[in-house]
């Protein structure tokens, strides 16, 4: 890739809202330009070209020679490792959205694929960087041993086009994993139309995941002081910025942005887990 002092970026899923929020945030960059975008929908591509004046590409490999940084947006899990590998080379920097891919097995060979190559991946559900959670783990962390329980709600879409339950879960999974950091051991689940109750176990306690809420929500219980503690996520989209911001400080090299691998990709051994769950109704063990 030729050396500039303007990062280039592409964008491939311009069907997602995604797509849209991180080109508006990128008009207002002064280091990092889009330089086009892909998108399996037509309709979709038009609309990103009229409303950001870049070109769509026929094919999302198109801009491999001349991207340093990569945004895969697409909607559907299940095409972003085929979307990646041909931008996951050494120098890279790719962002995969969630969920990172919709089978393990496919996240592991785009972790796999990251590392040989050293590519700056990161990715994700943007709950990540959501202040109230990150205030409810320094509490957790703050008291090791105290946490009783805790409990998670967030939207889902069912009968989502784009991988069903796997499409909109990784955001309140993601929501769990930030707040709770210790290994989860099994998983059970039950499906109640359009909705999911999960329970996540840990060594010392439970939490559970209601996959069906308007809301986006939290809670964790202390031991120590019977403390109780709950919040309620808004503006959502703001979140978006965050995402952005990390992707851009690793596409100018920061090394501490790098995210754990095996952390971007448990939103994915999670969600299959608990699919696995409430389609069997068996306990799925997870460590």
């Amino acid at each position: 890739m030729k050396e500039t002092s303007i990062k280039r970026v592409v964008i491939l899923g311009t069907e997602n809202s995604h797509a849209k929020a991180f080109a508006r945030l990128l008009q207002q960059s002064r280091s990092v330009r889009l330089i086009g975008a892909w998108g399996a929908e037509k309709a979709a591509n038009r609309s990103f070209t009229r409303d950001f004046g870049v070109p769509c590409a026929d094919t999302p490999d198109a801009y491999v020679s001349e991207a340093d940084g990569v945004l895969i947006t697409a909607r559907n899990g299940g095409d972003h490792l085929a979307l990646a590998r041909p931008y996951l080379t050494p120098g890279r920097t790719v962002f995969v959205d969630k969920p990172l891919c919709n089978e393990p097995r496919e996240a592991e060979q785009l972790l796999a694929l990251a590392r040989e190559n050293r590519v700056r991946l990161c990715g994700g559900s943007c709950m990540k960087f959501a202040q109230p959670l990150l205030r409810l783990r320094t509490l957790a962390e703050a008291e090791p041993g105290t946490v009783v329980g805790a409990s998670f709600s967030a939207p889902v879409e069912m009968q989502s086009p784009y991988g069903g339950f796997l499409f909109y879960a990784p955001h309140l999974i993601e929501m769990a994993l930030t707040v709770l950091r210790a290994p989860i051991r099994s998983v059970r689940a039950v499906r109640q139309g359009d909705t999911v109750a999960a329970m996540l176990r840990y060594d010392r306690f439970c939490a559970s995941l209601f996959f069906g809420c308007d809301a986006y929500t939290a809670a964790l219980s202390l031991r120590s002081g019977g403390k109780h503690c709950e919040v309620r996520l808004k503006s959502i989209p703001t979140l978006y910025a965050k995402e952005l911001n990390h992707f851009c400080r690793l596409l100018a090299g920061s090394a501490a942005e790098q995210q754990d691998p095996e952390e971007l990709a448990a939103h994915v051994r999670v969600a299959d887990a608990i699919r696995r769950a409430y389609e069997t109704g068996i306990e799925i063990r997870l460590s």
